[in-house]
């Protein structure tokens, strides 16, 4: 029985260390699972943000954006990339409670004082006698929705402001109008008038955020409706790495997406099994579509 205490007083230990061991190793898993999965989703993204932004030249609203959180908050990113080469020009002043705005204007209000300045509001016209540029988002909404509602992003360049809404094309006869429908809720703001050239964009915008340790995914300015990528993160910040080698989470004067070398990521997880607490940060570099067409 001596023997055996004294047997038993060695394999003990070694028992219950290989035990915490192996629970060690299972909260060093379950970090990093949880700091894998939302890396992967939020880097895919990453990847895909800017897409059709070249093409519409320099318009003040930028692909990549990170807003940073201080020393105390968490950081978020927005990252945005077009789903149609069509720009709607605003052709008039859009106050908050409209229903509907032009986005094109008939010849004789181009050719009037008020409307020299706007060429872009007289856009070419199809055979069907269609603008081009609505008929392209038109087809837009009859082959990717069921009930032809887009969803829109109007933007005051000159203040670099904007927001979200739902929006149909109206079809013939009442093309000639020029007008677009909202659908929904009011604009929030009257921020918009036609001296600023205010625009559509067809955006799909994609914001991440951290709140109350999980990761959540905001799609085109829903913020009621958010989607939850991860739990277990304790914080979440994003910095850009820019082709100077600077690393920030504010982008310099002068600067912007196509100074983008890289988008880091860096994301804290922890694991609790009774009173044994994991936590690790892991960081990430991102790479936008910018640096392939430079």
């Amino acid at each position: 029985m001596t023997v055996m205490g004294l047997i038993l007083g060695l394999i003990l230990p070694l028992v219950l260390g290989s035990r915490d061991a192996l629970r060690g190793d299972q909260r060093r898993t379950g970090v990093n699972q949880a700091l894998r999965i939302p890396a992967e989703i939020i880097g895919n993204d990453i990847r895909m943000a800017g897409e059709r932004f070249a093409r519409l030249g320099s318009t003040g609203l930028q692909p990549v954006q990170i807003v940073p959180g201080g020393t105390t908050g968490t950081d978020e990113i927005i990252l945005r990339r077009n789903r149609s080469d069509e720009v709607l020009p605003v052709c008039e002043t859009v106050q908050g409670s409209q229903n509907s705005f032009r986005v094109f204007r008939q010849q004789g209000w181009l050719n009037s004082p008020q409307g020299q300045p706007y060429p872009e509001c007289g856009p070419v016209m199809d055979p069907d006698g269609w603008p081009r540029n609505l008929r392209a988002v038109h087809d837009l909404a009859a082959a990717t929705t069921p009930d032809g509602v887009l969803r829109g992003f109007l933007y005051n360049p000159a203040a670099g402001t904007g927001q979200f809404f739902d929006f149909r094309v109206r079809t013939p006869p009442t093309v000639t109008s020029g007008q677009i429908l909202r659908e929904g809720t009011p604009f929030t703001w009257d921020g918009y008038p036609l001296a600023n050239r205010p625009r559509v964009y067809i955006l799909e915008e994609r914001r991440y955020r951290l709140n109350d340790g999980f990761v959540e995914l905001v799609v085109n300015g829903r913020d009621g409706e958010p989607l939850r990528v991860a739990a277990g993160i304790s914080d979440l910040r994003f910095r850009y790495v820019l082709d100077n080698g600077q690393v920030t989470s504010t982008m310099p004067a002068g600067m912007g997406w196509r100074n983008i070398r890289s988008v880091e990521v860096e994301m804290t997880a922890e694991h609790t099994d009774g009173a044994d607490r994991t936590e690790r940060t892991l960081s990430y570099r991102y790479f936008p579509r910018n640096i392939l067409s430079r």
